[in-house]
């Protein structure tokens, strides 16, 4: 704010515009010209302004925090690339253990992609988990070698020692277990794994004393 004095007319008003050259009288619309030291006080008030403004408007860089943090690590690591989207899921399963649902949200969201599609590969992909898993991971093959040679028998016999059902892990998260379609070994079926561990030529009394093995 400043006292203008018009020229033209003696009016005089206190100027609140934001010309620093030049205000026009309000009695007659005269345009009265703003003296230098004046100006060189509404320049410094305009600046300010600006500087606010620009302020305001940056973008302000956001905090990630828990899972997005963990998430935009990884995705980092891949440059924000889409097509690494499976190396970016095996990389977080990896370091996580799995894929809550929460993560599968934050992927889809950094990387600008639909959730179905993330969620298609990890249901897609049996290496994927979108549950917790256990400590000791099983694999039973269900090939037909092994199935012909008594894969269920052996299945059952570990869903009813560990009370757990396929893909289920126990309450105390020792053991999961998971089926797959085969091994590359169907000479030694029924064949199980457990943690990479290889066991086959497998009767029904032989599980409890793997199992016994890992806990």
């Amino acid at each position: 704010m400043a006292l203008l004095r018009c020229q033209h007319c003696d009016y005089r008003w206190n100027y609140e515009g934001e010309n620093e050259h030049y205000a026009t009288c309000p009695k007659c619309r005269y345009k009265v010209k703003i003296p230098g030291e004046k100006a060189s006080i509404f320049r410094k008030k305009k600046m300010e302004r600006e500087l606010k403004s620009k302020i305001s408007t940056e973008k302000k860089p956001v905090k990630l925090l828990g899972i997005a943090k963990i998430v935009n690590k990884v995705i980092e690591d891949y440059q924000y690339d889409e097509n690494m989207l499976i190396q970016i899921l095996l990389k977080l399963q990896r370091d996580f253990g799995w894929l809550p649902k929460e993560m599968l949200l934050e992927i889809s969201k950094q990387l600008r992609i639909p959730l179905f599609q993330v969620y298609q590969a990890t249901t897609f992909y049996k290496a994927f988990s979108l549950s917790p898993r256990g400590k000791h991971e099983i694999r039973i093959c269900m090939g037909t070698s092994c199935k012909v040679r008594g894969a269920q028998i052996i299945l059952d016999r570990i869903k009813n020692l560990l009370a757990i059902e396929i893909g289920e892990t126990t309450p105390d998260g020792k053991f999961s277990v998971e089926t797959v379609n085969c091994m590359g070994c169907c000479s030694l079926g029924p064949t199980i794994t457990v943690d990479g561990d290889y066991f086959g030529n497998l009767k029904s009394p032989d599980v409890k004393g793997i199992l016994s093995l890992y806990t």
